[in-house]
C-alpha cells in the first residue's frame, strides 16, 4: 500500500502495540514490544517504532493510553499503569521531534470509539462500552458521539463507589469487578499452579460442576449487572458492550444476558419502566484501542 496512513499506538502497562492504519480502518504491520519502565526508555522505544515507518507516508500519530488523558492539550495525567507519563505533553513531543500531529485518548474511550466507527456500536445513538481488565474502563456514547466529560474523566468506571469516604480499594468498582483479581481468586480456590491462568479458570467455569466456582462466577456477573442497570438509570443507553480479555469467553455474555432476563422478570422497575438493553461484546478485541485512537485523530482533523 502506497497511500498515506496514521501510525496507531496502544500503550499498556505490559506491552506497546502499534500498526499503520488507513482511512477505511484497514490495519497493517501490527507489532508489539514490551513497555519500558522509565520515561527515557519509553521515548527511546517510541523513536524506534517511528523509525520503522516511512515518515513521508505517516500523516499523523494516534495514541491510546491509560490514565486521565486531556485530548485537547495532548497531556496525560496520572498515567494509570504507566505512571511516569504523568504531565507528559505528547502533542509537543511529536511536533518537535517528528513534525507530526499527534492525538491521544484514554484507552477505554478508544475502545468505545472503535466500536462506534466500525464495530458493534455503529449506528447506535446512546451506548456504553465497558472494558474489564485490571480495573474497569468505559466509553460513553451520547447522541452518537463520545462523551469525554468536563475534565476528560467521563467513563472512568473504576472510581464508582458506595462510600466515597472509604479510601480502601476494596470499596471501588475497579477492584470489585477487576477481571484479573476475579480470575486470581478462582485460580487460588481451584489450587491452580498458576492462579492467573484465565483459560484454565474458564474451562472449569464452563463445566458447571463446581458449586463454589459457579457461585463466584454468578456473583461476579451480578456485580457487573448491578453496575450496568445503575448506569442505565443515568444514561438511558440502548446498548452495552463488554470488552477486555474476559469478554472473549462466551459464557460471560451468556450469563449476563441470563441474569438480566431474570431481573426483568422479577423487577417492576427494570422490567416495566426501562426499555430492554441490548448486550454484545466488543468486535475488535485487541485492535480496538489502536483503531479508536485513529478514529479520534480523524475526528480531530475534521
Amino acid at each position: 500500500m502506497n497511500q498515506t496512513c496514521t501510525l496507531g499506538i496502544d500503550v499498556g502497562g505490559t506491552n506497546i502495540k502499534f500498526a499503520r492504519v488507513f482511512a477505511d480502518g484497514t490495519l497493517d504491520k501490527k507489532q508489539k514490544v514490551n513497555t519500558p519502565e522509565t520515561l527515557e526508555g519509553f521515548l527511546n522505544q517510541i523513536d524506534e517504532i517511528f523509525k520503522q515507518f516511512d515518515s513521508e507516508k505517516v500523516e499523523a500519530v494516534a495514541i491510546s493510553l491509560p490514565g486521565k488523558v486531556d485530548s485537547n492539550k495532548g497531556i496525560v495525567y496520572f498515567g494509570g499503569s504507566v505512571k511516569y507519563l504523568h504531565h507528559f505533553d505528547f502533542k509537543k513531543h511529536f511536533r518537535e521531534a517528528y513534525g507530526k500531529r499527534c492525538t491521544i485518548i484514554n484507552d477505554g474511550k478508544a475502545a468505545a470509539l472503535c466500536e462506534l466507527w466500525l464495530g458493534n456500536l455503529k449506528g447506535v445513538k446512546d451506548g456504553l462500552a465497558i472494558t474489564l481488565g485490571t480495573g474497569v474502563g468505559g466509553g460513553i456514547i451520547i447522541d452518537g458521539k463520545l462523551h469525554q466529560g468536563n475534565t476528560f474523566q467521563a467513563g472512568e468506571l473504576s472510581f464508582i463507589t458506595q462510600d466515597p469516604f472509604n479510601p480502601d480499594r476494596e470499596n471501588l468498582i475497579g477492584y470489585q469487578l477487576s477481571a484479573v483479581d476475579f480470575i486470581a481468586k478462582c485460580g487460588v480456590m481451584l489450587k491452580l499452579e498458576k492462579p492467573y491462568d484465565g483459560e484454565r479458570v474458564f474451562e472449569e467455569i464452563c463445566k458447571k460442576d463446581n458449586p463454589t466456582l459457579n457461585a463466584m462466577f454468578a456473583a461476579y456477573i451480578k456485580r457487573l449487572l448491578n453496575l450496568i442497570v445503575n448506569l442505565q438509570a443515568i444514561l438511558n443507553m440502548e446498548k452495552v458492550l463488554i470488552g477486555g480479555g474476559i469478554s472473549e469467553q462466551p459464557i460471560v455474555l451468556d450469563e449476563l444476558k441470563r441474569q438480566y432476563a431474570e431481573l426483568r422478570k422479577v423487577s417492576p422497575i427494570f422490567g416495566q419502566v426501562f426499555e430492554p438493553l441490548a448486550f454484545d461484546t466488543c468486535a475488535f478485541k485487541n485492535n480496538s484501542n489502536i483503531l479508536g485512537a485513529v478514529y479520534a485523530s480523524m475526528q480531530e482533523e475534521v
